[in-house]
């Protein structure tokens, strides 16, 4: 208890203060993305980025105070405000946890980009030990969460299983493939070795060579793999929120780093659209675009809501989301990144908001700050959090799932 009390005076404490800004060249609106490995972005002033910067710190210090080790808001290719604690966290690698799909998917994308494979290959093309309904799946239907294959929490976050391939492609058949959405894990680790197959090479090495490398993150991450060495594709990448806001403006930059095409820009608007099984949801990111869709609240816990993710963010946002707030935004429609990690920042109204990263209380309020920053597109404020009654879920103990209470 000591501890959580200790943290939590630091977050508060180093909320209140603010960093120096770099007086921008005149004239400057737009930055170029760093060069060298390693090399921070441009710090932009937020009037020359369109911002009020008094309004910036009131968002930015607002998402610090909830237990946030980093708060990094990015426009025009520009680094614009980051927290106080940045400092000292923001070199540090972390587990990004389920952010890592997001990266998994920008991995496809860019074996699909060189030819190595197309969406709608069935993966039996790259796993012969996979049986005919199995080898059926496509790249495409994992990339959606729409194999159709049973899926349940507790033995896959357990890390029970020693081959997660092998235990993916041994799950029966719950739905028709491409008609049910289903957020899985192990599934992706078996998309990440269809990849790895696809290409040739390792995994990882891949990663490095032909996405990390090219946007600047040296090889100093940890990725972690299963017992039988497959690469995990649901989580375990650990990197530092610096590195994050890389992999944001790639897909900010439809697919683009600089003078390189890394991904098409076809696939980039098709990760970050609807899929066909919930609105909700591209390749692997969150989206905002849609008012009706599917939310995971808790470990198997599924509720359907009439509302967008982030209804004080513009529709157009897309997310890597990971467990506990791993976050980085995309905002095309603001030329904006925003990376967010910590602890979960949740800590009124429904408790399932506690452990998650479902959307919530912190993130609408920071939003309705940051929208508020925004100068050269107005906004209308939806008010005040309303997290309803939070009774969407339901009992299930086959998914293991978690039923909040209401205080």
């Amino acid at each position: 208890m000591r501890s959580r009390i200790f943290s939590r005076s630091i977050f508060t404490t180093a909320a209140a203060a603010w960093i120096a800004w770099a007086a921008p060249a005149a004239g400057a609106m737009r930055c170029e993305l760093p060069l060298l490995p390693g090399q921070p972005f441009t710090v932009g002033w937020p009037g020359a980025l369109d911002l009020d910067a008094a309004a910036l710190k009131q968002a930015v210090d607002y998402a610090a105070s909830h237990n946030s080790y980093s708060v990094r808001v990015y426009r025009h290719n520009c680094l614009a405000a980051k927290s106080a604690l940045d400092q000292l966290t923001e070199n540090v690698p972390n587990n990004v946890w389920s952010s890592t799909k997001g990266v998994v998917s920008m991995l496809a994308g860019r074996a699909e980009k060189l030819g190595k494979l197309t969406l709608d290959d069935p993966i039996g093309k790259y796993l012969p030990q996979a049986d005919a309904a199995h080898a059926a799946i496509t790249i495409r239907q994992l990339l959606t969460q729409s194999s159709g294959l049973h899926f349940v929490w507790t033995p896959e976050l357990a890390g029970i299983p020693d081959d997660e391939v092998q235990y993916t492609l041994d799950l029966p058949f719950d739905y028709e493939r491409g008609t049910h959405f289903e957020y899985g894990q192990t599934t992706i680790t078996l998309l990440a070795r269809v990849i790895q197959e696809a290409v040739g090479q390792d995994l990882q090495d891949f990663a490095y060579e032909q996405l990390f490398a090219p946007i600047g993150i040296e090889r100093n991450w940890i990725w972690m793999r299963d017992r039988a060495n497959n690469t995990k594709g649901w989580a375990d990448l650990y990197l530092p929120p610096a590195d994050l806001a890389r992999f944001g403006h790639v897909m900010l930059n439809q697919g683009r780093w600089r003078d390189t095409q890394l991904l098409r820009r076809e696939y980039v608007k098709s990760a970050s659209t609807p899929s066909l099984t919930n609105p909700y949801y591209g390749f692997l990111y969150w989206l905002n675009a849609s008012d009706h869709g599917y939310t995971v609240a808790f470990p198997g816990a599924r509720a359907i809501e009439n509302r967008r993710m982030f209804e004080s963010a513009p529709p157009d946002l897309y997310a890597f989301v990971g467990f506990r707030d791993q976050l980085i935004f995309v905002i095309p429609s603001l030329d904006m990144v925003i990376v967010r990690t910590g602890e979960p920042g949740n800590t009124q109204g429904n408790e399932q908001q506690l452990l998650t990263a479902d959307s919530g209380q912190w993130h609408h309020e920071f939003f309705r700050l940051l929208m508020k920053a925004v100068k050269d597109v107005s906004y209308a404020d939806p008010g005040p959090y309303d997290w309803q009654d939070g009774s969407g879920l339901v009992i299930d103990i086959d998914h293991f799932l978690w039923v909040p209470t209401v205080p």
